[in-house]
């Protein structure tokens, strides 16, 4: 049966794959229509006016890929081949990324790295939509860029993808004239240390979009855990069923928006600003951080 999936990435990345030398621009018709109703270039587009020292609260859903055995693949291959495979890669993910409402933040060297939702409050759409831009690139590069890749005498590659969802405080990182607006919280570390962790063709997502995904599209997998002056640190994570959510999303669209759309995301407890600029967490529900650090280091 055919699948969603395969005309337009598949379309990309030849176009891509062919002459990367060329610019985005190739990309007529839909790709024109995504670049209008998102932002261009790097970063999330509500915060790049922040104030150097300000922070907002806010939500977030953290999106990683990675290209596994990157750095064995850029010891064996010539540059040229090289150029082609990870630039050809990289602008079918920011394409498959913006199609489906996310915002590309960095360039990881062999990934990439990704935000879905306003930063502000993030709701079960911006979940559906970065469930389907894990498959919509899983399926995408092991069918499609894969195949390609082998016809015309390349390496083929392998990736790897982590998530996760949560409460965030918004800052500039860096210093006045060198900064950039950054989600600070353990969402984006856990996420990024998924997608670290994932085997080939693995999505490891964090407990609280899983808490969300509904029975049937997810597998337990190992916590993330370690251990400090005696006390355990354990965050559940879960294996994310992209091939089932493809297979169903491709046999019914409509009923797989309404299994998923339906539920709203976890609360996780609300963060708000006290009048002297403190932090204050207020819900049973909000977690606390992890205790301040004393003279010794923590790992």
């Amino acid at each position: 049966m055919f699948s969603q999936f395969d005309k337009s990435f598949s379309d990309v990345y030849k176009a891509v794959y062919e002459n990367s030398r060329q610019q985005v621009n190739m990309f007529s018709g839909e790709m024109a229509e995504v670049k209008k109703s998102l932002s261009e270039g790097l970063g999330h587009p509500n915060f790049t006016d922040m104030e150097y020292g300000e922070i907002i609260p806010g939500s977030i859903i953290v999106f990683f890929m990675d290209i596994r055995g990157f750095t064995k693949i850029s010891i064996a291959l010539d540059n040229e081949e090289l150029i082609r495979i990870l630039q050809a890669t990289t602008i079918a993910s920011i394409y498959s990324v913006r199609k489906f409402g996310g915002y590309i933040i960095e360039y990881t060297g062999d990934g990439i790295m990704a935000y879905f939702g306003d930063g502000i409050k993030t709701n079960s759409r911006d979940a559906f939509n970065s469930l389907r831009t894990v498959a919509y690139l899983m399926e995408g590069i092991k069918n499609n860029v894969n195949s390609y890749l082998s016809r015309n005498g390349d390496e083929t590659i392998r990736i790897g993808m982590g998530l996760e969802y949560g409460n965030t405080l918004w800052t500039q990182i860096g210093t006045p004239d060198a900064c950039q607006p950054k989600p600070i919280s353990e969402v984006t570390f856990i996420a990024g240390k998924n997608s670290s962790h994932a085997k080939s063709w693995e999505a490891i997502i964090g407990e609280n979009i899983a808490e969300w995904v509904p029975e049937g599209f997810k597998d337990t997998y190992e916590a993330y855990e370690f251990q400090k002056d005696n006390e355990k640190y354990s965050y559940k994570r879960f294996l994310f069923k992209w091939q089932e959510f493809s297979k169903q999303f491709n046999s019914d669209m409509k009923q797989m928006e309404h299994t998923f759309l339906n539920k709203s995301l976890p609360t996780l407890g609300t963060t708000i600003m006290s009048n002297a600029g403190s932090i204050i967490n207020t819900s049973n529900t909000a977690k606390n951080g992890p205790r301040p650090l004393k003279d010794q280091p923590f790992f």
